[in-house]
């Protein structure tokens, strides 16, 4: 009899997993800058927000041809993000002048660049149509100035020149010493 009851027990509780793991599971996660991050299946975080940046840095860089070291400094000079790694970066912003999100976007730029309306606060927040839209403003000066110290210049100030932001921006090829690293 108990043989019988431990079998039933067994098979109720392999049934209960299989359906429990069968559904995608999301969890919601509170991390030390208050962002909020989805989870996915087994309640596991999806990836934190600096991880979230390298990856559309990545992607939005080589889709519009922006040399990498040019797509990372910029995001460095703007909110100085500092790598995958960077568990406390904060990418939404907004700085005095009225430029927004991670990589600093002015609405009206934003609006230009995408032959579109964008409100500011989805500009802010929304990390892919930011770093986008960096990338193809990025990409129309170069193809306008051939250069980017006076490309990213212009970025800056919105005119092309060649400041101490351009000299850092365009000759830093070594982004990567400004990246926080995790010790194994």
């Amino acid at each position: 009899m108990k043989v019988k009851h431990i079998f039933l027990f067994v098979v109720l509780l392999l049934s209960t997993l299989v359906v429990v793991s069968h559904f995608n599971i999301t969890t919601i996660f509170k991390c030390d800058n208050n962002e909020v991050v989805i989870g996915g299946s087994g309640g596991y975080p999806k990836s934190p927000v600096s991880l979230k940046m390298y990856d559309l840095l990545e992607k939005y860089s080589s889709e519009y041809d922006v040399p990498r070291y040019i797509a990372y400094n910029v995001a460095f000079l703007e909110t100085r993000y500092q790598g995958p790694f960077d568990w406390s970066y904060d990418p939404y912003l907004t700085s005095s002048a009225g430029a927004v999100g991670p990589m600093q976007i002015m609405p009206s730029t934003a609006n230009y660049i995408n032959k579109r309306k964008i409100n500011k606060e989805t500009l802010k927040n929304d990390l892919e149509l930011n770093i986008e839209t960096s990338m193809k403003l990025l990409s129309k000066l170069y193809e306008r100035y051939e250069n980017w110290g006076v490309v990213c210049g212009c970025y800056n100030t919105g005119r092309p020149i060649v400041n101490g932001y351009a000299v850092f921006c365009s000759s830093n090829k070594n982004y990567r010493d400004n990246w926080i690293y995790v010790e194994n």
